[in-house]
C-alpha cells in the first residue's frame, strides 16, 4: 500500500510541477502577443524570457518544499522506529478487587480480625477462600 501511495504522489508532483512551470510561460506569451497586436511594440521576447524565468522560479520553490516535506516525512518515521514499538495492553498490574476487600473488612471487624477458626484459618482468609468456591 505505501508503494501505491508512492506513486500517486509522484505523479501527482511531476503533474503540478509541469503545470506551475507552464502556466507563467503561456500566460507571459499570451500578454506579450496582446501588447504587440494592440501596441505594435516587440515586447513578445522579453515577455517570453520573464515567464521561462517565472516559470522556473515556481518549478524552483516548489520543488526544493516537496523534497523538504518529504525529508520531515522520513525523519518522523524514522523516530517512530527508533522509538520502538507502542505499549500496547495492560500496563499496570491487576488491582485487587474492591469488592473483596470491603467486604473482608466488614467480616474482620464483626468477626475478629486476628481470630483464628477452626480449620487453622483468619476470618479474613476463611471468608476469602469461601467466595472463591
Amino acid at each position: 500500500m505505501h508503494y501505491k501511495r508512492s506513486v500517486f504522489r509522484s505523479l501527482a508532483m511531476v503533474t503540478q510541477l509541469g503545470i506551475s512551470v507552464l502556466t507563467p510561460i503561456l500566460l507571459c506569451v499570451y500578454t506579450g502577443y496582446l501588447v504587440d497586436s494592440h501596441f505594435g511594440t516587440k515586447l513578445m521576447v522579453p515577455m517570453l524570457i520573464l515567464g521561462v524565468l517565472a516559470g522556473g522560479r515556481c518549478g524552483w520553490i516548489m520543488a526544493r518544499n516537496t523534497l523538504m516535506q518529504e525529508q520531515k516525512e522520513d525523519e518522523r518515521l524514522r523516530q517512530q522506529q527508533n522509538a520502538g514499538p507502542a505499549r500496547s495492553g495492560i500496563s499496570k498490574p491487576k488491582q485487587p478487587s474492591r469488592i473483596l476487600r470491603e467486604h473482608s473488612v466488614q467480616a474482620g471487624k464483626s468477626s475478629g480480625h486476628g481470630i483464628k477458626t477452626e480449620s487453622g484459618q483468619t476470618a479474613k482468609e476463611a471468608d476469602h477462600n469461601g467466595m472463591a468456591e
